[in-house]
């Protein structure tokens, strides 16, 4: 029932703006600011505004949102319109997976294996706003389709010296704190912030009823998933402004910590239909993994002249993970006794990469700009996995199991250079841009035999690409406050290390998944077309997109008669279609309540496909189906200094490969009390209201049928403590004043360590 009325609000939200937006116009919105991506926000009177909507993106303040306090970087973007992150910490935009996350404008050590993790470490008090951009112009990497989700932290730049303690806990056993502290001068800016942040979880789960057609039989599970974990992160930076003309910064980011988990899971397999199981297995499975990411980068800026400068960045990125897996079995088969095994897999991930950024602009005439630059990236990871075995429930007497040894080694290296014209007069603007991107991927895969005796190894899987990512951006100026615009990009999801690693994982009792090292990028065409129209307290953004993909990579399942056992792999199986419209309200009434909703509905469709795999027929029907999404998030300003909050979020049915995903709701809420001129703020939070974050697919084929429910965390309660000090109040040296006010460096990213 609550999620009908949450879909009542929703529609009756664009009515709430007609009737609501009279007034005076107090923005005009310019050619120039389509362009370079700049246009200003709707000034809220009574409380800061949370949205900022521009053309090309859509920018979230999260550092006010209550939901947030005391949780990570992954609660934060579950609650931001159209991003979702699923029970393994994978994020998609608009449903699409194929999506880059970055940090400050930059990739910052995120890769496609390690990004759930480090999301989930990073503390959501350390951030201060997302950016959503979903048509990223040739300035930017062409990778994900979907666009490019930017988490910005926090780094205040008012004169003086400022800070903030922070500490809180939650009734699931988890705590956190905080400090960070700041001084900003005319020459020297510097920042530390210091966080850490305790994790339990003891109400994960999933379970899973499969029918097998072939023999008809059938394979079940269920799980119950508890894990703790302990998180240390830390950023400081300098800033040190030489001259007039030349800025050298220095800043690094760092994590340490690690989680433990302890999960059982009950196996059933037997005939369909039967009265009593024919088999069943107990397996505990405990886990010791301990993580360090370090993050550092060198910076250096000369400014010729007002709009014509030169930047360039080198950064280097360090991830380490020793992840220990113990699985221990009990298996009853009858009329056999009861057998045991004990299993340990240690895992050890070694990934780096160094990034190299040149970005040169000039504003060649008031009518014309010039944006060029170069971006490297050169990634290594070298991952070795063991395993050990004994046939007692306790582990004793172990053996090393040659047959699940693995080393997977991955290289990529990638140059990337782009170039991009801004030309703009009257109420007519044009951008036009071409990026083209080189990489080349090396794949190695040893098994026990293989690593001990290089004469046994196979050549190494080596790739190498050449692709031109062309961009066009087009607006005019219907009305002062009225603009349009539409453009064009190509953008390419390129298959990740894990992806290609064609090592058979069992950690799945009921599935084997393993890589596929022949996997080549999907390629997609990206249209859009933008509205934006701004009132006296309201404004309205629309957008429609169109993104057919080629070579697009799917999960694919399929059993195996002869052993009747289920697998999983990667596959370029189809083409696909992405096509709908989002349109985000944003409405200020009586300067107390400010609302955000947003409605995205979209259309999807899969083409069919059939593949031969390791000799085994694989199919899919194509598939299509209409779906959409729907968040509000309501801020409230009550007298005595109290505020409230009230987030919700609906997703409706999506097809996935060989199935589709049930929809599903949350909601969240928070209230907020500040004292003494707002340096003492006492918050409360609940998040997950009606512990309905779970996540349901159903995939099939011709031999099978598969029901699978996941969730994690469940209803949480958050009280969050925060201490202001400094001369907040101090205002900011002229001439960062002045460098402030012309905005960010990245086609109008406002904020960061750009």
């Amino acid at each position: 029932m609550n999620r009908f009325y949450l879909v009542g609000i929703l529609l009756l939200c664009p009515l709430c703006l007609l009737a609501q937006g009279k007034g005076k116009h107090k923005k005009t919105l310019t050619p120039q600011d389509s362009l370079e991506f700049l246009l200003n926000e709707v000034v809220v009177t009574g409380q800061r505004s949370t949205v900022k909507l521009e053309v090309d993106r859509k920018t979230y303040d999260v550092d006010q949102n209550i939901a947030n306090a005391g949780g990570s970087a992954s609660d934060v973007l579950e609650n931001i319109p159209s991003v979702e992150v699923d029970q393994d910490g994978n994020v998609s935009l608009r449903g699409n997976e194929s999506v880059e996350v970055w940090i400050n404008g930059k990739a910052s050590g995120l890769t496609s294996e390690n990004r759930g993790e480090i999301l989930q470490q990073l503390p959501a008090e350390s951030i201060e706003k997302i950016e959503v951009i979903d048509n990223p112009s040739a300035k930017f990497s062409a990778e994900g389709s979907a666009g490019i989700i930017n988490i910005v932290l926090k780094r205040d730049r008012k004169a003086g010296y400022y800070g903030s303690l922070q500490v809180g806990g939650n009734t699931q056993g988890g705590a956190n704190t905080s400090g960070n502290i700041n001084y900003s001068s005319g020459i020297i800016e510097t920042y530390l912030n210091v966080g850490y942040r305790h994790r339990q979880n003891n109400q994960g789960g999933a379970w899973s009823r499969q029918h097998n057609y072939t023999d008809n039989t059938y394979m079940n599970y269920d799980t119950d998933d508890r894990n703790r974990g302990n998180n240390l992160f830390t950023r400081a930076g300098i800033t040190w402004h030489a001259t007039k003309k030349d800025d050298l910064t220095l800043s690094g980011m760092g994590m340490l910590g690690g989680h433990n988990n302890n999960n059982t899971t009950l196996y059933h397999y037997g005939s369909w239909g039967a009265a009593d199981d024919n088999k069943r297995m107990f397996r505990r499975n405990t886990g010791d993994n301990d993580m360090r990411m370090i993050h550092g980068e060198l910076g250096y800026k000369h400014t010729f002249k007002e709009n014509h400068w030169i930047d360039l960045t080198v950064s280097y990125n360090n991830w380490h993970a020793d992840n220990k897996s113990y699985y221990q079995d009990s298996t009853y088969y009858n009329p056999n006794p009861t057998t045991y095994q004990y299993q340990n897999r240690p895992m050890f991930i070694r990934n780096r990469s160094w990034e190299v950024k040149l970005d040169y602009e000039n504003q060649l005439a008031k009518t014309l700009k010039l944006q060029a630059g170069y971006n490297g990236n050169f990634s290594k990871e070298n991952t070795p996995q063991e395993a050990y075995n004994a046939n007692t429930w306790e582990g004793t007497s172990q053996v090393e199991d040659k047959a699940f040894y693995n080393r997977f080694i991955y290289k990529m290296d990638l140059h990337a250079f782009y170039t991009t014209l801004t030309w703009n007069t009257g109420k007519f603007g044009i951008m036009g841009g071409l990026r083209g991107e080189y990489w080349k991927v090396n794949t190695e895969s040893y098994d026990w035999w293989q690593e001990h005796d290089a004469t046994q190894r196979k050549s190494p899987y080596k790739k190498d690409f050449f692709q031109l990512f062309p961009s066009v951006f087009i607006s005019y100026q219907l009305t002062p406050t009225q603009q349009l615009q539409v453009n064009y990009t190509r953008r390419l999801r390129r298959p990740w290390g894990g992806q290609l690693n064609s090592f058979r994982n069992t950690r799945d009792a009921s599935m084997v998944e393993f890589g596929n090292p022949e996997l080549t990028p999907a390629y997609t065409h990206s249209f859009s077309l933008n509205y934006l129209k701004q009132w006296d307290q309201h404004t309205l953004s629309l957008s429609a997109y169109y993104r057919p993909s080629t070579d697009v990579i799917q999960r694919v399942k399929y059993q195996d008669p002869t052993d009747g056992i289920m697998y999983q792999t990667n596959m370029n199986v189809t083409k696909d279609l992405s096509t709908g419209i989002e349109a985000v309200i944003k409405n200020n009434f009586f300067r107390r309540l400010d609302l955000t909703t947003t409605l995205n509905a979209y259309y999807y469709e899969l083409d069919g496909f059939e593949y031969t795999i390791m000799g085994q027929k694989v199919t899919g029907d194509s598939n299509h189906n209409f779906s959409w999404t729907g968040r509000m998030l309501a801020s409230l300003l009550l007298p005595k200094n109290f505020s409230v909050q009230f987030t919700g979020n609906y997703r409706s049915r999506q097809v996935i490969t060989q199935g589709h995903r049930r929809a599903n709701y949350n909601f969240d809420l928070g209230v907020r009390k500040t004292f003494f001129d707002k340096k003492l703020a006492l918050s409360l939070n609940c998040r997950d209201i009606f512990n309905s974050r779970r996540w349901e697919t159903i995939t099939s084929s011709n031999t099978f049928e598969r029901q699978q429910r996941n969730w994690r965390g469940g209803r949480r309660v958050q009280f969050t403590v925060t201490w202001n000090f400094g001369n907040m109040k101090s205002k900011r040296p002229q001439r960062q004043q002045e460098s402030d006010d012309e905005g960010g460096d990245m086609n109008g990213y406002s904020g960061g360590e750009f």
